[in-house]
């Protein structure tokens, strides 16, 4: 059996890279370092930190980009292969629960206490936090983010980028487009067009506009 390889964790200044650290104890996958790309580090058991602009010379691993952001994490991404480095396959904690022949991409994160449907369809970079719950048949676009304790039910598919607050709930065969944010504590009832703010029970689209790209300001990860 190939060992796989180490993990760099790229963006270590995000809060929740202290859970990227615990499931990869868990895992039993070493991390080789964790890369600062601005900002002051958040990682916990003695993970090593290295900064960007430090970096020399040939770097071993494969990275997973740090953030909760959809547009964050995937421009980190973005940095990383710039450095010519590699996605790692999505780090799964040893509790989530998965169904067979599960259709994942790479450079994801999923935390302890997920449940995942049958016939889901999980994209690239794709965040499911602490005890989301993924109905059956649904598509997950690639580096969405979905926030602890959210529920999407059977049927549902969701755009790239769109992120998902802690506890909302997304019902049966709804669409949700590419670069939405649905509020925390949310009910989606209806589906929801490309760039939508979603807010409340039932969920209504609220003025808004789409995150931009904050990576280079201080503190983006």
């Amino acid at each position: 059996m190939t060992q796989n390889p180490d993990l760099i964790l790229f963006g270590v200044r995000a809060p929740l890279v202290v859970d990227y650290e615990m499931v990869a104890q868990r895992s039993e996958r070493p991390i080789a370092y964790g890369v600062s790309v601005t900002g002051a580090p958040r990682v916990m058991f003695g993970t090593k930190v290295v900064d960007l602009a430090h970096i020399e010379g040939e770097i071993v691993g494969v990275v997973l980009p740090c953030a909760f952001g959809p547009v964050r994490r995937h421009e980190l991404a973005k940095l990383a292969m710039e450095l010519n480095l590699t996605l790692a396959e999505t780090l799964i904690d040893p509790s989530a629960i998965l169904p067979p022949r599960l259709r994942l991409g790479a450079g994801g994160f999923i935390n302890a206490g997920v449940i995942l449907g049958a016939g889901c369809m999980i994209g690239s970079g794709v965040l499911l936090n602490r005890s989301a719950s993924i109905g059956h048949h649904c598509v997950l676009e690639d580096w969405v983010s979905v926030g602890p304790g959210a529920i999407i039910s059977g049927n549902v598919r969701v755009g790239a980028y769109t992120m998902i607050g802690a506890g909302a709930i997304l019902q049966s065969d709804v669409r949700v487009g590419t670069n939405v944010r649905i509020a925390a504590g949310s009910v989606v009832r209806k589906s929801v067009p490309d760039g939508g703010i979603v807010s409340g029970n039932p969920g209504k689209i609220v003025p808004g506009r789409p995150v931009p790209s904050t990576l280079k300001r201080k503190g983006a990860e």
